[in-house]
């Protein structure tokens, strides 16, 4: 084997090989030299951190000194490694760059003697940084520096502190002051836009004016009744209100002020029962405020209102209004059905309908039995004469001795409710104003004296409970009114007026303004209370009802165009509803009735039960009514509107062909 030299000679494999072993020879004692470097350059770097670590208490020229000496020291050599220090000669050691005291450059030896400045050095790499540039700097430049690197080389530093300044320095109160006005007056500024802030916010109480008291609502001794709960009502909508309630224009309302109380009878006279004669017509009268006859042409009006009744009354009525043989059929079923479930003592309650079924929720004999009396009274049956005037003597006595004489009155809302679960007693008025009609009532029709107290004291109970300001009735004495229990008390009113007994005109001055407050756009729609103005059908039934009882007629007011929206409707499917509505189209009369009758009257007599146990009954359809009352407040409800042919007489005036001519154009 052979090879060629770097002068292209050839050599032989000794050659070659001898070669090779020259140069590992020379690898070997080159390593060695660097080894040996390697401990003098880390000497160096040691020396030189001594020197940065005393530059910081040496002054510039006992640094120079110590460079020179450090110069003098190094040992030049020839050959030559590169270095980040600086020219390394390779056979004698490493050469740096250290600047002189002339400000020149000169190149020194690696090997630095012993020197005290330099023997604690701890950071070599730092003071290589600064050598790295100083053969480009002067030698005071290159002083400062180092002494420069001490600073960040110290890895802490150690504050020695004498016995006065550790001492606590006490501050008087303005030196306080002083020293935190900055955050009081932040303080300050804070509270005063706080306080402005609050300011701005203004606070509104409701406070209510006081009323006139209802005075000693309950007797000492109370009557054993059943339990009550409420009454059935329309379906009502929540509504906003929409404006406030304006003062009536008519006549301002007046203050009703508490009645004396009715003087009693002779507890023999005062617990008569109505199975026996009458009293002497031409007796003498107990005195009360507001249950004073009134005029004999009063008298003699409704006695004509009461030949409506008759059987032959009744048959006219029936012809000229638009009733039919199957529906008088309809209600003398009606009848018969109300009779089979009226319990033995007289009474009638919501939860008794028998084998029927679908009875009411509402335990209140006092409701039940005024609304089981209402169809009889409207056919002509009374407790002296007609085919059931047992059944309805039982009742109408009844009625007169389960309420509560009171200073105020006497007080039929049946609100002692052991049993009820309505923690808002809000049968009351409308079970009152029921009663309240029935005794009113019977005592016009009749002018039996036995029902004379009762009747005039569930009056002025009735009186002395409207609210003084608005002018309505709702659920407690004097509490601002909604246009349901409203409606019921008018018709107790009218019936008291038709009985001879006194109404003061104050008393419908103040309905007239609730009306007025609940109307909702002057084009016909009334809502249920001040507060809920929103539109519905029964409201406004009920309301148009009650302005022609007090005396609008039909150009007065918004009245056309409330007829308009119950023809438009037609019969509803809640009978509490259509019981009002069709009172209000039966006194309108015209195509208007014409066409609400055959819807209603048709309607009626085919939903009529016609076998089982609810025979001649209905059962009941929608609405809240229905839930409380049950199927016995849904057939006195059916059998009252198919008896509004002949139960009262038309408030309005006839319309004459001439004038309906006049209308419908």
């Amino acid at each position: 084997m052979s090879s060629t030299s770097d002068n292209d000679t050839p050599q032989s494999a000794d050659e070659f090989s001898q070669h090779l072993r020259t140069r590992a020879e020379q690898a070997v004692m080159a390593s060695v030299q660097h080894a040996n470097l390697s401990e003098r350059y880390l000497d160096l770097s040691r020396q030189f951190a001594s020197l940065a670590e005393k530059a910081a208490t040496t002054s510039p020229s006992d640094l120079e000194i110590v460079l020179k000496a450090i110069k003098s020291a190094m040992i030049t050599s020839s050959g030559s490694l590169s270095s980040p220090y600086g020219h390394i000669d390779a056979g004698q050691g490493p050469r740096l760059s250290v600047p002189t005291a002339e400000g020149g450059i000169a190149a020194v030896g690696a090997t630095v003697p012993d020197s005290p400045i330099l023997k604690s050095g701890t950071d070599a790499a730092l003071v290589g940084k600064i050598l790295r540039r100083s053969d480009s700097i002067q030698a005071r430049t290159f002083v400062e520096r180092v002494r420069s690197a001490r600073f960040a080389l110290a890895r802490r530093v150690l504050v020695i502190a004498n016995n006065e300044d550790l001492k606590p320095q006490p501050r008087n109160t303005l030196e306080e002051l002083n020293k935190s006005r900055g955050s009081i007056m932040t303080s300050v500024v804070l509270m005063i836009v706080v306080m402005f802030l609050l300011s701005l916010i203004s606070l509104q109480f409701a406070v209510d004016a006081p009323l006139t008291p209802i005075m000693a609502s309950f007797a000492d001794e109370i009557a054993e009744i059943q339990e009550a709960f409420p009454i059935a009502m329309p379906e009502e909508e929540s509504g906003e209100q929409d404006e406030e309630v304006q003062e009536s224009a008519e006549q301002p309302l007046e203050k009703t002020e508490p009645q004396e109380e009715v003087k009693a009878r002779p507890k023999e006279r005062e617990q008569q029962p109505m199975d026996t004669p009458p009293e002497d017509s031409n007796a003498p009268e107990a005195k009360v405020k507001f249950g004073e006859i009134s005029t004999a042409n009063d008298t003699a009006a409704d006695a004509a209102a009461v030949d409506n009744r008759s059987q032959a009354g009744k048959k006219k009525m029936l012809e000229k209004f638009g009733g039919s043989a199957a529906s008088e059929s309809a209600v003398q079923r009606g009848l018969e059905w109300i009779v089979s479930v009226q319990h033995p003592r007289g009474w009638w309650d919501f939860t008794q309908v028998g084998e029927a079924g679908n009875p009411g929720k509402t335990n209140n004999p006092i409701g039940a039995t005024a609304y089981a009396l209402m169809p009889f009274l409207a056919s002509g049956q009374t407790q002296l004469e007609g085919k059931y005037k047992k059944q309805v003597r039982a009742g109408l006595n009844y009625l007169s001795k389960v309420g509560v004489s009171a200073q105020a009155g006497y007080d039929l809302r049946g609100v002692v409710n052991k049993g009820n679960q309505d923690k808002d007693p809000n049968e009351a008025y409308y079970v009152h104003g029921a009663a309240t009609l029935v005794l009113c009532e019977a005592f016009g029709m009749t002018k039996d004296r036995r029902l004379r107290k009762s009747a005039v004291g569930a009056l002025d109970f009735l009186l002395n409970s409207q609210d003084p300001r608005g002018g309505g009735w709702r659920y407690l004495p004097q509490q601002p009114g909604s246009t349901s229990v409203t409606a019921i008390q008018v018709m107790a009113l009218m019936a008291a007026k038709r009985a001879g007994l006194k109404v003061p005109p104050q008393t419908l001055n103040g309905v007239m303004h609730y009306l007025d407050s609940v109307q909702v756009d002057g084009e016909g729609r009334y809502g249920y209370e001040t507060e809920k103005k929103t539109y519905k059908g029964s409201t406004t039934a009920m309301a148009l009802l009650c302005r022609m009882y007090l005396g609008w007629g039909r150009d007065d007011g918004d009245m056309r165009a409330g007829i308009a929206l119950l023809d438009k409707a037609g019969p509803y499917e809640n009978l509490y509803t259509t019981y009002f509505a069709t009172q209000v189209m039966r006194n309108w009369g015209g195509e208007p009735w014409t066409r609400w009758n055959e819807r209603m009257r048709d309607d009626l007599i085919a939903a009529q039960v016609a076998d089982g146990a609810g025979q001649g009954s209905w059962k009941p359809r929608r609405g809240m009514h229905t839930k409380q009352g049950g199927r016995l407040l849904e057939t006195s409800l059916a059998t009252l509107t198919l008896e509004v042919y002949y139960r009262y007489q038309q408030v309005l005036p006839e319309v004459t062909m001439d004038r309906q001519r006049v209308l419908v154009e």
